[in-house]
């Protein structure tokens, strides 16, 4: 929810409530001092309510999109690592999620105490004849596929075969349970990186038109309203910031 819409969700509720009951109170026959003050009081514990209420669903909203940016994150990670480099990681974090001693049965090859696990990270889909190769794998131990996605034909041919499937999302909530995720995500951008791009974006030349019709409709808004000042300040600073824009941004 954008805090533009929070605030203007209170101010609402805060307004309804307090119009209702001042008419209630009034037909109750309050004197209108007495009912007005009644009527704010309601408004403010009907806003505080409503806004207690928005604010918790606000953060768990932001906290299950932060946490679906982390795992994207996590999951392109994943797939750009090296071969050597994903089967390393996962030797160690298979340690650490499971009670098996783990080692390496060759490149994107695991062997635990009962179980022997594939690693298929990487950004187009698992097919079946990927998961018709890992079953003609001679193992007597149960093989588990660890994957990032997978066709919907090769997952069904997993259960046909025999074959734990275990795709991203359960990768995922399982190494951050015991706390194996990365310190550092491959791919992403820089903070330095980050910070030229958005002066880039904000300074482009192609600002300068937005900037200049904002402008201009705050100076003839200041023609027509009692305070203009305000509207004449903030026109003029967004015209030279066009001028400026037009002149010394970005291409």
């Amino acid at each position: 929810m954008k805090k533009s819409a929070f605030i203007s969700d209170i101010l609402f509720t805060f307004f309804i409530a307090s119009v209702f009951t001042l008419c209630l109170f009034r037909y109750l026959r309050l004197s209108l001092p007495l009912a007005l003050l009644l009527g704010g009081v309601c408004g403010v514990l009907a806003a505080c309510g409503i806004g207690a209420l928005l604010q918790s669903k606000r953060k768990t909203y932001l906290l299950k999109r932060s946490d679906e940016a982390q795992k994207q994150r996590f999951l392109d990670h994943l797939c750009l690592l090296g071969d050597e480099q994903k089967t390393k990681y996962f030797c160690d974090v298979l340690r650490k999620t499971t009670d098996e001693t783990v080692k390496r049965s060759g490149k994107l090859r695991l062997v635990g105490g009962e179980d022997f696990y594939f690693l298929k990270f990487r950004f187009a889909p698992v097919s079946a004849d990927e998961v018709a190769s890992a079953a003609r794998w001679n193992t007597g131990k149960k093989k588990i596929l660890l994957c990032n996605r997978i066709d919907e034909d090769a997952a069904a041919l997993c259960l046909r075969l025999g074959l734990e499937l275990h795709t991203g999302e359960r990768v995922y909530a399982e190494t951050k349970k015991a706390d194996a995720l990365p310190a550092e995500y491959l791919g992403e951008e820089k903070s330095e990186n980050k910070k030229k791009r958005r002066l880039h974006l904000w300074f482009h030349r192609r600002n300068s038109r937005p900037f200049f019709i904002s402008g201009m409709m705050l100076l003839v808004t200041s023609l027509l309203t009692p305070f203009p000042y305000y509207y004449l300040v903030f026109g003029c600073i967004l015209v030279l910031s066009a001028i400026f824009v037009r002149i010394f941004g970005y291409e």
